[in-house]
């Protein structure tokens, strides 16, 4: 009681450590990280710009970018950007730059970047709407005459023309939202320069996005470069999609494993919903795999990916740190979460886009929540807390940046988000196999122990089982035989009184008759005598059958078995009743079938003669009694080497289909059934299926007809070899 006692005195003293300090130093810490995310945000926003002014990158001017003077490089490529020429509202087609000789009304505008910034006759730009881009590039000499671009993907849908010729489309090109199809779809495209220059035209439309433009830039340089380029971000998307998706799985498996382990369960989903994601951004993997997946379905998926893994990073903290985490707060970012997930499936993409700041709010505070978490653990010395604060910090600062990049706060890149959840994914799987290692240690320690103890408990309990094994099965064999006797007891009470009242009654009768005088000749009195000596044998050939019955029921005759061949068993029953056959004028005949008996090698089987001469005998006194003379009775056994069958059969009165069901009953005496015996009471047939089931047999009726007569058979099992 002592020892418990100061157990539970520990536990609470350690549970109100583990309470005290996060809800004294959690606002504080929110407060800390707060100050921090908005430091990180500045801190990248600024460093993009001074590392955008250091950079001797040319920019477009005026709608023409110069690179002659450049040292042109074939393994490295050039971004767009700058002063491209913007004609709003039009949708101008390269050959009327070259016809119109009347410069047509237009504007410059920056790119990368959504038109929707830029402010026309005092007011700012809807994302709604359409435009035609246009850019001349002058190239080195020293460039190649054929290069090639990386066209990104835009809102939502444009065509891009080169000296001319149209090299790229995504989607379809409109005025209206009915004549506007949108496609996400990165590009590359072959650009055939004339003269040392590119003639750039691109026309791009957009009814869908919040934003309309170019957001991202578009790359020229070689083939050879472009191409890499291209296929290192593949991989790399496709290396992360893969990491993911096996974390996620392994995470899943590790949880199938371990129901208790519901921390791995949630942060596996993640992986999984994240994998997801970014087979739709970046290179956009999936559009790739099928280009004309549904776009609005993509934008749907694209939001509610980042919605849904609030709620599940959430859960996944509250089960691994569950004394840090805030219930309250969990809810907060879950409900809302869950209600914004449901508004984006059932909203159009011209009202959910505009609600993104909304979900970047949201993923800022979770962010600031979740370091305050891990810091709390890292105080709380929890295992492994360090390395999940340097992982988490490295992942906070990538969403960071995306975010940023989104609004176009910085020009660094994004998609970082998910090379830092790799990073976060490959330090939680570093975590669960360091506490999977130490618990196969455990286990490999408390199984050795068990063992030890085991090995001393083996023998007795072997000992002990195989006692008790013995006492249950003779406790079973007493308990069949007592449940055999009683049954047999009352049979055989309920049969004596049955049947032995008719014949009682009339003994009576004629006895209280003698004895009132009531007979007046000595013929009567003899007759009478008679009478009731008849009815006496009677009940004692009853009081015999029932007895037997009801031994041959618990089992406590005696059988003498012996082997005997299926020919010679058939051959004596059949002889032992032929004289009586024949005396009553019926014909008698025995034949044998069956693929042991055509090729003359007959089965054996295990039988009681005796007992079985009393089955037989019954059947043939049955079929002789109630078949008029002159007519058969031809008995036939077949042996096809699976068992042994008699079938008896006669031309005598049948039995009514109504009696068939209950021949084999004891006492069943219809006057229109054939179940009788000498003694007459309905027990002949019920003695001769015991006797059969007995040696594993069974007896039935196989067929009979009221006009034309009966056929039953009984079946034997062969013998059972003995190795």
């Amino acid at each position: 009681m002592a020892q418990n006692r100061t157990k539970s005195v520990i536990e609470a003293r350690e549970s109100e450590w583990n309470s005290m300090p996060s809800e004294r130093m959690f606002p504080v810490l929110t407060a800390f990280f707060l100050l921090l995310l908005i430091l990180a945000m500045a801190l990248f926003s600024e460093g993009s710009r001074f590392f955008s002014s250091l950079s001797h990158a040319a920019a477009a001017e005026k709608g023409v970018l110069d690179l002659r003077t450049r040292d042109w490089k074939p393994n490295e490529t050039v971004s767009l950007n700058g002063e491209w020429e913007f004609y709003w509202n039009r949708l101008v087609p390269p050959d009327e730059f070259a016809e119109n000789a009347n410069p047509l009304p237009m504007q410059y505008f920056s790119i990368p970047g959504a038109w929707n910034k830029t402010v026309t006759g005092g007011q700012s730009r809807p994302g709604d709407g359409f435009a035609t881009y246009r850019l001349k590039v002058l190239l080195p000499e020293q460039a190649d005459e054929m290069l090639m671009l990386w066209i990104p993907a835009m809102n939502t849908s444009y065509r891009l023309w080169v000296n001319g010729q149209e090299v790229a489309e995504a989607g379809h090109v409109g005025t209206s939202k009915w004549s506007s199809v949108p496609q996400y779809i990165t590009q590359t495209a072959a650009a055939h320069t004339q003269d040392s220059q590119l003639d750039l035209v691109l026309q791009v439309s957009n009814f869908d996005h919040q934003k309309g433009g170019v957001l991202k830039p578009i790359k020229l340089g070689s083939i050879d470069m472009i191409m890499r380029s291209k296929e290192l971000c593949t991989g790399f998307d496709t290396l992360l999609i893969g990491s993911l998706l096996i974390m996620g799985l392994y995470h899943l498996g590790v949880f199938a494993a371990r129901t208790k382990e519901q921390s791995v369960l949630y942060f596996g989903l993640f992986c999984l919903l994240f994998s997801l994601r970014v087979t739709l951004l970046g290179e956009s993997v999936l559009t790739r795999m099928f280009p004309d997946f549904n776009w609005t379905l993509l934008l749907k998926m694209e939001y509610l990916t980042a919605a849904l893994g609030i709620p599940l990073f959430a859960l996944f903290f509250s089960k691994l740190y569950p004394c840090e985490s805030s219930r309250k707060i969990d809810f907060a970012l879950c409900a809302p979460m869950l209600a914004y997930s449901l508004f984006v499936v059932i909203s159009p993409t011209t009202v959910f886009t505009p609600t993104l700041i909304v979900l970047q709010l949201f993923v800022a505070a979770s962010i600031v929540y979740f370091m305050s978490i891990i810091t709390l653990a890292l105080l709380h010395k929890r295992e492994g807390s360090g390395i999940v604060l340097v992982a988490c910090s490295i992942f906070a600062l990538t969403i960071v940046n995306d975010m940023l990049y989104a609004h176009e706060l910085v020009h660094t890149t994004d998609q970082m988000s998910g090379y830092g959840l790799l990073i976060f994914v490959f330090s939680q799987s570093i975590l669960l196999s360091t506490k999977l290692s130490r618990a196969y240690i455990n286990e490999e320690r408390l199984s050795a122990a068990l063992t030890e103890l085991n090995t001393g408990l083996h023998d007795k309990i072997k000992s002990h089982t195989l006692a008790l094994e013995q006492a249950n099965e003779a406790l079973k064999r007493k308990n069949d035989e007592l449940s055999r006797l009683e049954n047999s007891r009352s049979h055989l009470l309920s049969n004596i009184s049955h049947d032995l009242g008719t014949p009682l009654t009339t003994i009576q009768c004629y006895l209280e008759a003698i004895m009132d005088g009531m007979v007046d000749t000595e013929d009567q009195k003899t007759r009478y005598l008679q009478i009731i000596h008849s009815k006496v044998v009677g009940m004692d050939r009853l009081i015999e059958d029932l007895f037997h019955l009801s031994q041959l029921e618990a089992r406590q005759v005696a059988f003498k078995m012996q082997p005997m061949q299926t020919r010679r068993l058939i051959e004596l029953l059949y002889t032992r009743y032929e004289l009586d056959v024949r005396n009553a004028g019926l014909r008698y005949t025995l034949n044998m079938k069956g693929t042991a008996a055509e090729r003359g090698m007959f089965s054996t089987v295990e039988v009681d003669l005796e007992r079985l001469h009393q089955v037989f005998g019954n059947l043939i006194h049955n079929s002789v009694k109630f078949t008029p003379e002159g007519g058969s009775i031809d008995v036939e056994l077949v042996d096809d080497g699976q068992g042994m069958l008699c079938r008896i059969s006669d031309s005598g009165i049948g039995i009514h289909p109504e009696d068939l069901p209950y021949i084999f009953d004891r006492f069943y005496t219809n006057n229109k059934s054939r179940n009788a015996k000498t003694s007459g009471k309905g027990l002949g047939l019920s003695i001769a299926k015991e006797i059969v089931e007995y040696h594993g047999g069974r007896i039935w009726v196989e067929g009979s007809d009221h006009q034309k007569g009966t056929v039953i058979c009984f079946s034997i099992p062969l013998a059972q070899v003995k190795e």
